[in-house]
């Protein structure tokens, strides 16, 4: 599958592209290719090689461990994230055997200290991340502590 970080025309990805924040625009890069690095780093396969289900599953654990990095004690702790690898998974039964690991946990942990490591500064929490219909990934964020600013 072919996958870009690009946006459809007119979203927004962030406070960065809305020029609401051009102090943090200068030293943060386009959520939707951060989000996507991460993602790439789970799976067996480059993204044009994966099922859209696998991406969209390692795009999962990505948002996921990226919140549980900025937000400890926010995100999603008790694992509601498995509902949803259940739906992809009900689409493509061998999705989840496209990722380097089983244990979605241990995945998320190891995302969580690859966020803290090359993006410690980063304080932006997601609230969606996706592919849209034309095979792109779509990022909605805010920083942490500014709700509705996206």
């Amino acid at each position: 599958m072919w996958l870009s970080s690009s946006l459809l025309p007119g979203s927004l990805d962030g406070l960065a592209s809305s020029g609401v924040d051009s102090y943090h625009s200068h030293r943060m890069q386009k959520m939707s290719k951060v989000i996507l690095a991460l993602a790439e780093q789970v799976l067996v396969q480059p993204t044009e090689k994966s099922s859209r289900e696998a991406v969209a599953a390692a795009l999962l654990l990505a948002h996921v461990a990226w919140n549980r990095a900025v937000d400890p004690l926010g995100g999603d702790q008790v694992g509601y994230y498995r509902k949803v690898l259940g739906a992809l998974e009900a689409e493509n039964p061998k999705c989840l055997r496209e990722l380097k690991r089983t244990d979605c946990e241990a995945i998320i942990q190891d995302l969580v200290k690859i966020k803290a490591t090359r993006y410690l500064t980063d304080d932006r929490i997601i609230r969606v991340c996706g592919i849209t219909a034309e095979n792109n990934v779509h990022v909605e964020w805010h920083h942490r502590g500014i709700e509705g600013t996206n």
